[in-house]
Formats: structure tokens, C-alpha cells, sequence
């Protein structure tokens, strides 16, 4: 009996000081098919043993066993450069380590949910090994979260990174102290560290170096250092497996820390593409986003003939030359902010070389016998009958626009019994102030009406003095009885500038978008019955997108999060033919409703625990001891 109680000893402390081990003792047998997943026999060193430096670990089953996907799913850390190699030899599993050991470190092999029987397949409980090379074993642990921070998904197989070096160089020069991977839902577990502050990141290694690679990979990082506060002993719970299938559980384990990942706009800011597209238009094409240019100087044109239109993102520019003549070759110069030998933006002035962008040679043996025909400005109309009564009708020139002849364009309104009776509709074209090339048509629409867009020749030229030729186009609006609508009341905007987002259930396309930067009621009507999302953006530099977060400067990713109704569901069903109202406070959706800190978990007494593994383990007074086998794999 000494024997026994002194397994059940050894037992529980893999239990209690691992937790990921819940039940590594072989349960009862029966049936034709192999049910049990493998034994845990022994392991050298012995497990939480102190003042190790061992050249491989070694862990012994009473079984053949195998790892799935080793590189992915088992964990070494502090990590090294040379990884450790995961060798199966009979019913063990070995992790050779190629790089010596660091001195005093708590060393963790987090094997996850990797390793299973070789016949059936039978999960070993998600298992973490502890050894130090030094005289203690690290007790302190952190535990959190991965999540995109535009999607707000859960972030799997990210690698969380803890650095004792606080510069901002070191996430991509070093190794870091510590590391850990997240799981299917974005959690991770930092165990067996020490009690000092830590710089903490994580990001998806894509190239498996251990360092970020900017750009490339996705990044997540706290404002400031972390320090542990939390011993393994008092919160074991935590580390216990859950059956992966158990989502409620899964979801609902304690958390300390959220880290929001997005991929850096980085990059050396250039001048990477300079054209004449045509005689008057100028295209600079930039590095990066968010180009700065100070001036650009033509030779021979005033400033005032020169006008400047940026593309979304600001990583292309078109300068128009309106002058009435100009010079038989165009010489200019222009001062933008490079990235400079030190990684920072500062002025610079340099020439362009403007060649004619060329066009493609026409067919001559192919056409020679046609006429050439007169070139002409030909737009692009588009209008959807779900949105037309707010955004109307849009129209894109391919070029910019010098005059528009309002008398030379009509709207009809066709009578709905005798489509060859037409009314003339009053309508208003108003030029876009951000994109110069685009103008919206609004009239006084009715639902469920047709109308007749006409364009006589010559109601647009452009600035290279092309017209337009006749154009006709239909439009129908749709009947309101066949769809849905929304109302947000929005409150709490305090004069910040909110993007706002209507998007499908799943979250894969954005349905309305609309920016305001005031209290007020925010209408989106015409919806087909369904299930929608509303996503809200807070737009700190008001440049009407989504911006990723900038490490270096230490400037987050704005904030994005998902409205929730009163019952804490995400998604808003929309019945058939019916109109809802939500009211939509922008303070409490951007603050975010979860724990900051670990609800307290009473561990429980010694003998609680040994009755419990008792009770599962009727056959372990026949299991070998493992101090006795480990002896023998040393041997």
C-alpha cells in the first residue's frame, strides 16, 4: 500500500503542478475497440526536477504512440535557434535538444494535444513537461487572448512572445524569453515564468523564425510592460484540459490580456512610379499610403492651372493641367517626404522624368479600309434601385472634367399605366469633393418608379476638350413593400468620427457604410430580410477607412468593434417587411465588457484530488512506479 499511495503522490503532482495532464492513468478496459488513450509511465528527467541539463527529453507510454504535426503543436520554451527534434524510439517520445541549455531557466515542452495512440488513435490529455536547469521552478503565469482587430476573430496558431529586452528593436532582433502558441479560439497560457515586467507581442510566425518580420506577418502588442501576477498553484483550474469539443467551456475560461493583431502598412516611402499619362495628366505612383508632397512645380504653368487628386489611400496622385496652352515638353519638380538612410520621412526635391505613357498601336491592315472615328468622353452610370433614393445616380469620367451643360441633360419620369407618357423630373448633379471625377445625379425619387436618364452630345467635355455622345439609360426604383429597413439612434459620437458599417451575418461583406461625426439617427433601408451585423469604426485620423496598427510609433489599430443587443447577441435578425430601431451608445460599445481579472478558484484539498484519480484509476496498484522507470531510462 505504500507503494500505492506513494504512485497516487507522484500522481497528483503531474496534475496539479501541470494541470494539462488531467488523466494519464489507463482507465477501465472493455469492448473490441481500443478506447483508452496512452499511459504516461515515466519521464527522464523526472518531471519539475530542478538543476537539469539534459541533452533530450523522454517521455515513456505503455504504448506506441505518435505526435501529430510536431512543429506546430509542440512548444519548447525558452526557445533557441535550433529547434529541438521530436523523435519517436519505441513507446517513447524524445525531444533532442542541438543548443545548449540557458543556465537557471524553467524550461516548458507544451505538447499540447499532440500526442495519441499509434493504432486507434486515442488522445493523450494536453500535456505540458517542466524541468529547470537552475535551483527553482518559474510559478508565475499569464493567460489572454488573440483576437483580429478588425474582425474580432479569434487568432489560432499565433505565437505569443514575452521579452526581457524593452526596446523596440526586439521583437525583430532577438529570441524572446518565453513563448507560447494560441489555440482554435485565440487563448493562450504563458506558464512557469518569472515574477518581472515583460514586453508582450504576438504574431503569426509564417516563416517560423521566432522573430516578427514587419509587413509580412500580422502583430499584436500591449502599450505597456506586463508583470505576472498570477501563481500556477493558486489557479490550476486553468490549466486543466477541457474536451476540445466542450466549446461552452472553452470559451468561457478567465482571461487577463487582449492583444489585437493587423498587418503593418510598413515600408520605405518612395517615389516609385512617375508618367505622363496624357498631356495634361501627371500620375505619381508611391511606396507606401498616405503620400506627403509639398509642391510640384511645372516649368512654364501657374499653380493655379495645376489641380491635385489622390486616389483612397493616397498612395497615387493625378496632377491635372487646366492651363488653356501648354508647352511643347513638360519639365517639373517636385518636394515629397522619402524614407531616409535612418528610417525616418524628411523632404526631398528632385526632378521628374515625365515620358508619354504609350497606347496601344492600332490594326492598320486590319483597319485601313475604316474610317478613324472621332474619340469621345464616355462615362460610367451606375445606380442601385436598393440605394438610389440616398446615394442617386453616380456618375465616373475617365478624365477630368472642364464644363457640364445641365440644359443638355434630362430625367424623365415614365407614367407607370402608359410607358410612352413622360414627365419631365427636376435633378441636381453635384461634383464629388474628394474623387474629381465622379458626380452624383439626386432627384426627388418615387418608389417603384421607372425613369429615363438622357444625355444629349456635348453635356460633358473634358480636359482635353472630348464630349460626350448620346446616352440613354433606365432606372427603376424599387417598391418599399418588398424590403426591410434599420434605424441606429445613435448616441455618445461626441464629435469624433465614426464609420458605421452594415454587414451580412458572417461578417464577409459590407452591405452600407456611413460616416458620422455627430448624434443622430442613422437610417439603412431597403434590406431584404435577413441576418445582419453592425460593425463601428472609430476613425481617429478621419480618413474614412480602417487603420492598422504602426509599432514603431506605438499607435494601435483603430478601434473596431461589433454592436451587441441587450441579450449579448451580435447578430440582428430582420424580418420580412418590417422596420426596427436600435439604440446604439458608441461610449459602451468601444468599452469592452470583460474581466479584468481572474475570478478566484478555491483549490482543492489534497485528499479531494487523490480520491478523484483514485476513483478514475482502479488498475494503477499494477502500473510500475516512475520513479523506478525512470531509473531504467536512464540506464
Amino acid at each position: 500500500m505504500v507503494r500505492v499511495l506513494q504512485f497516487f503522490v507522484l500522481l497528483l503532482a503531474v496534475v496539479l503542478l501541470t494541470g494539462r495532464c488531467a488523466n494519464v492513468a489507463q482507465g477501465p478496459s472493455g469492448g473490441p475497440k481500443d478506447t483508452i488513450p496512452p499511459v504516461l509511465l515515466a519521464t527522464m528527467p523526472e518531471f519539475y526536477a530542478v538543476n537539469q541539463s539534459p541533452s533530450k527529453v523522454i517521455l515513456r507510454f505503455n504504448e506506441y504512440v505518435q505526435v501529430k504535426d510536431a512543429a506546430r503543436n509542440v512548444v519548447v520554451s525558452p526557445p533557441s535557434l535550433q529547434r529541438p527534434e521530436i523523435r519517436l524510439r519505441g513507446k517513447t517520445v524524445q525531444v533532442v535538444f542541438d543548443d545548449t541549455l540557458k543556465t537557471n531557466a524553467t524550461y516548458t515542452i507544451d505538447f499540447g494535444a499532440s500526442i495519441s495512440d499509434l493504432n486507434e488513435g486515442n488522445l493523450f490529455p494536453p500535456f505540458c513537461f517542466v524541468f529547470s536547469t537552475g535551483a527553482t521552478i518559474d510559478s508565475m503565469m499569464l493567460t489572454g487572448k488573440v483576437l483580429d482587430a478588425y474582425t474580432k476573430e479569434p487568432v489560432p496558431v499565433a505565437t505569443v512572445a514575452l521579452y526581457e529586452d524593452k526596446s523596440d528593436t526586439a521583437i525583430y532582433k532577438t529570441l524572446p524569453v518565453a513563448i507560447t502558441r494560441t489555440d482554435n479560439w485565440g487563448y493562450f497560457t504563458l506558464q512557469n515564468i518569472k515574477p518581472i515586467p515583460y514586453k508582450m507581442v504576438a504574431f503569426v510566425d509564417k516563416n517560423n523564425n521566432l522573430k516578427y518580420d514587419a509587413g509580412n506577418e500580422i502583430l499584436a502588442f500591449l502599450d505597456s510592460t506586463v508583470l505576472p501576477v498570477t501563481v500556477i498553484s493558486d489557479y490550476k483550474t486553468l490549466l486543466t484540459a477541457i474536451d476540445p469539443k466542450d466549446t461552452v467551456q472553452l470559451l468561457a475560461r478567465p482571461y487577463e490580456w487582449e492583444l489585437y493583431t493587423s498587418t503593418e502598412k510598413v515600408g520605405k516611402q518612395f517615389l516609385k512610379d512617375q508618367e505622363l499619362t496624357g498631356k495634361r495628366q501627371i500620375t505619381l505612383v508611391f511606396g507606401q499610403p498616405h503620400a506627403i508632397v509639398d509642391s510640384l512645380i511645372i516649368k512654364d504653368i501657374n499653380a493655379s492651372d495645376i489641380t491635385m487628386e489622390h486616389s483612397r489611400f493616397s498612395d497615387t496622385l493625378i496632377y491635372w493641367i487646366t492651363a488653356a496652352s501648354l508647352p511643347d515638353t513638360l519639365s517639373a519638380q517636385i518636394t515629397y517626404h522619402r524614407t531616409d538612410s535612418l528610417d525616418l520621412l524628411s523632404p526631398l526635391t528632385a526632378p521628374l522624368r515625365l515620358q508619354l505613357k504609350k497606347e496601344d498601336k492600332p490594326d492598320t491592315k486590319k483597319d485601313k479600309d475604316k474610317e478613324p472615328e472621332e474619340p469621345k468622353l464616355v462615362p460610367t452610370i451606375n445606380y442601385s434601385g436598393e440605394t438610389i433614393m440616398k446615394q442617386g445616380v453616380l456618375f465616373k469620367f475617365p478624365t477630368l472634367l472642364t464644363q457640364n451643360d445641365l440644359s443638355k441633360i434630362q430625367l424623365w419620369e415614365k407614367d407607370i399605366k402608359d410607358k410612352d407618357i413622360q414627365t419631365p423630373e427636376p435633378f441636381t448633379l453635384t461634383a464629388d469633393t474628394v474623387y474629381l471625377r465622379q458626380y452624383r445625379l439626386q432627384a426627388k425619387w418615387q418608389t417603384g418608379t421607372s425613369y429615363e436618364l438622357l444625355l444629349l452630345p456635348e453635356a460633358f467635355m473634358d480636359i482635353y476638350g472630348l464630349v460626350n455622345d448620346s446616352i440613354t439609360k433606365a432606372i427603376i426604383t424599387e417598391n418599399p413593400d418588398k424590403y426591410s429597413s434599420m434605424k441606429f439612434v445613435m448616441t455618445g459620437v461626441d464629435s469624433a468620427q465614426i464609420i458605421v458599417q452594415l454587414l451580412s451575418e458572417k461578417k464577409d461583406r459590407i452591405l452600407r457604410e456611413e460616416i458620422i461625426t455627430a448624434d443622430g439617427t442613422v437610417e439603412m433601408d431597403y434590406l431584404r430580410a435577413g441576418k445582419y451585423t453592425l460593425r463601428l469604426i472609430r476613425d481617429d485620423n478621419r480618413n474614412g477607412i480602417w487603420d492598422p496598427a504602426i509599432y514603431l510609433e506605438g499607435r494601435q489599430p483603430e478601434l473596431a468593434e461589433f454592436y451587441t443587443l441587450p441579450d449579448g447577441k451580435e447578430v440582428i435578425e430582420l424580418p420580412d417587411n418590417t422596420d426596427i430601431t436600435q439604440q446604439v451608445n458608441i461610449i459602451a460599445v468601444f468599452t469592452r465588457n470583460r474581466k479584468d481579472e481572474l475570478p478566484k478558484i478555491v483549490p482543492k484539498t489534497l485528499d479531494e484530488d487523490t480520491e478523484i484519480i483514485r476513483n478514475q484509476n482502479k488498475e494503477t496498484e499494477t502500473t510500475p512506479l516512475i520513479n523506478d522507470v525512470s531509473r531504467e531510462l536512464k540506464e
